[in-house]
């Protein structure tokens, strides 16, 4: 077979979330599959992806309108997540670039489907694999296989949390194009159940595990923790949360829950991850509390420096909303570190029995939780035992197999 697989989320030069998951579901096929032919398609230059495998191609498939569509998305997001309070002038460059943004997003939708279109058939692609449903032709020119990644339902269950031109793009298109596909890949079990339940689709739904990349994750040394605290400045022991800054993530919460526990000044809060939608007044709600000088914001982190800030941390705390799976739960078990997680959604299907469960909507429970485990030596190894033995029943090499087994049913 031939298989065209998007991939433009490693174009990006720093990649989280979509990216890894393409990225490592790349690299194993590659490794596993020596019978079937590839075409990797990216908006720009491919970058993190190393082809070695002749039967895998690159299609350059990166055109102007293209580039000036993120451009603009990236420049409406900076302004956006700016720290400081915006005046009047940056209001309104904020205002424009989003009515610019949203139109761009309409013209691209059209010449997208048009070019990917014409190039499935010039290539006699048999199967289109799309990562990221942001990406997903309209049309297609020839008959042709088609499977997509179902991340979440944030858009559907957590509407209010999500950017409106997002919203808008999951609720008018996105899921017309779900309703046409072949495949339909769910990364939990509760993002299948959410999908059948709430979506009104037909389409055949399989549920595929994520994985924890062992390379990656893993229990670092005292020396790698030692420099990465004196990288971002951390000097006391500290408690951890992982996760793009956006409104789902729930770190308000954690915040409160943080500024009201006890012995709390013998302790950092460490928030590591890029800023996601999110505006100035997350930051503003830190600035002027009695906290600021005891929380640290690291801003995007490199895979080199995950492990050894997972493996310090005192404790993993993550009190998010919603998530289609919940990945750095399964980083943090995996690199020893005691986990206390939220019970929505599919976190508690990755985290099983190896997390200290708790209601994120509820600040008491989650300040309960922390002081928990920061005052109970026992809980925390235990906790640490039993999130490295949970981390070992996930691993990519078993989910890509799936993944092809899957295809080739098509």
């Amino acid at each position: 077979m031939r298989i065209a697989v998007e991939a433009h989320t490693l174009s990006q030069d720093t990649i989280t979330g979509v990216g890894n998951v393409a990225l490592h579901y790349l690299n194993e096929l590659q490794r596993i599959d020596d019978k079937n032919e590839y075409y990797i398609y990216t908006m720009d230059n491919l970058k993190h992806l190393i082809l070695h495998n002749n039967k895998w191609h690159y299609v350059d498939f990166q055109y102007p309108l293209k580039k000036l569509r993120m451009r603009t998305r990236s420049r409406w997001l900076e302004l956006k997540s700016q720290k400081k309070e915006p005046g009047t002038l940056i209001v309104l460059q904020i205002n424009f670039l989003r009515s610019v943004k949203i139109l761009l997003e309409i013209l691209d939708e059209i010449v997208f489907s048009f070019k990917l279109a014409s190039s499935l058939k010039r290539y006699h692609i048999d199967i289109y694999l799309g990562t990221s449903t942001y990406y997903y032709p309209y049309f297609f020119f020839k008959p042709i296989k088609k499977v997509a990644f179902l991340y979440d339902l944030v858009w559907k269950l957590y509407p209010d949390t999500m950017e409106f031109g997002n919203k808008l793009r999951m609720k008018f298109f996105t899921i017309k194009n779900m309703k046409k596909l072949d495949l339909l890949v769910s990364i939990s079990a509760n993002t299948k159940k959410d999908a059948k339940e709430f979506l009104n689709i037909h389409t055949r739904i399989e549920a595929i595990p994520l994985a924890a990349d062992k390379k990656i994750f893993y229990k670092a040394p005292a020396s790698s923790i030692t420099a990465i605290r004196k990288k971002f400045g951390i000097t006391k022991k500290y408690i951890l949360s992982v996760c793009t800054l956006e409104p789902r993530k729930n770190i308000a919460a954690l915040i409160a829950a943080y500024s009201r526990m006890q012995g709390r000044h013998r302790y950092e809060l460490v928030l590591a991850g890029m800023t996601g939608w999110i505006g100035s007044g997350f930051f503003k709600l830190i600035d002027s509390s009695d906290i600021k000088d005891n929380v640290i914001i690291t801003g995007y982190i490199a895979n080199s420096e995950l492990a050894p800030l997972y493996t310090g941390a005192e404790v993993f705390v993550f009190p998010s909303l919603y998530e289609g799976f919940g990945l750095p739960v399964l980083e943090a078990m995996q690199c020893g570190c005691p986990v206390i997680a939220s019970n929505k959604s599919s976190i508690p299907e990755v985290a099983g029995d190896a997390a200290l469960m708790i209601d994120p909507e509820n600040e008491t429970s989650l300040k309960a939780a922390m002081e928990q485990v920061l005052k109970n030596t026992s809980l925390k190894k235990q906790l640490s035992n039993k999130g490295v033995q949970r981390a070992k029943r996930f691993s990519w090499e078993k989910s890509a197999a799936e993944l092809l087994s899957l295809i080739e049913t098509l």
